[in-house]
């Protein structure tokens, strides 16, 4: 069954490889398979596995551009980023889906920060690049409403590590840990974080 294309633009998937091991490959197919029928009605079976060959001499960002059809595959050496400040934005941008039409996000950064936090209405949802978490009452709590369901996140809620409220810029006072999480950082807790809000 193929239906109408919702989404001009591409979509992409950043999956880490270890060795030449893909990491949580499952998450990754999930999404994939959830964007296609969803942007582009492409309902047929594309295995991510069977297609990606990363090199075992490095750790590597998988990235996978496609929409009804895989575009690109590239295998990109991953060198971890610092990342310490955050400036908080409030917006009303949509970003339910990894597109590669980032234009409108990057938009929203702030110079002199290493990110940002963004918020809609008042309450907490994802940096630019990765789902936040907030560690409260021994809890660690990441937004219920994220602009993207990155798949660090949704591992980690399976697993029953994290838990999902909706959080308002205030409850970054009442956490005693921030972390940020995506596929190729992993769950990292920020030491000495910097937030700034207007």
């Amino acid at each position: 069954m193929k239906c109408a294309q919702k989404s001009i633009y591409p979509a992409f998937e950043t999956i880490k490889s270890m060795d030449g091991e893909l990491q949580n490959i499952r998450f990754h197919q999930k999404r994939f398979d959830k964007t296609r029928a969803e942007l582009y009605g492409a309902f047929d079976s594309i295995t991510l596995s069977s297609l990606l060959s990363p090199p075992k001499a490095f750790t590597c960002k998988v990235r996978v551009e496609y929409a009804e059809e895989i575009l690109k595959i590239e295998y990109i050496p991953y060198p971890p980023r610092t990342i310490n400040s955050f400036y908080v934005v409030e917006s009303s941008i949509e970003y339910t889906h990894k597109l590669c039409d980032r234009v409108a996000l990057n938009a929203l950064l702030k110079e002199g920060y290493d990110d940002i936090i963004i918020t809609k209405n008042g309450l907490l949802c994802d940096t630019s690049i990765a789902n936040i978490a907030l560690h409260i009452d021994g809890v660690w709590l990441t937004p219920n409403k994220p602009l993207l369901e990155g798949t660090t996140r949704s591992r980690l809620l399976e697993s029953g590590f994290l838990s999902v409220e909706d959080l308002d810029s205030e409850a970054i006072q009442k956490a005693d840990k921030f972390a940020i999480m995506n596929a190729l950082i992993g769950f990292k807790i920020i030491e000495n974080v910097r937030i700034t809000r207007d």
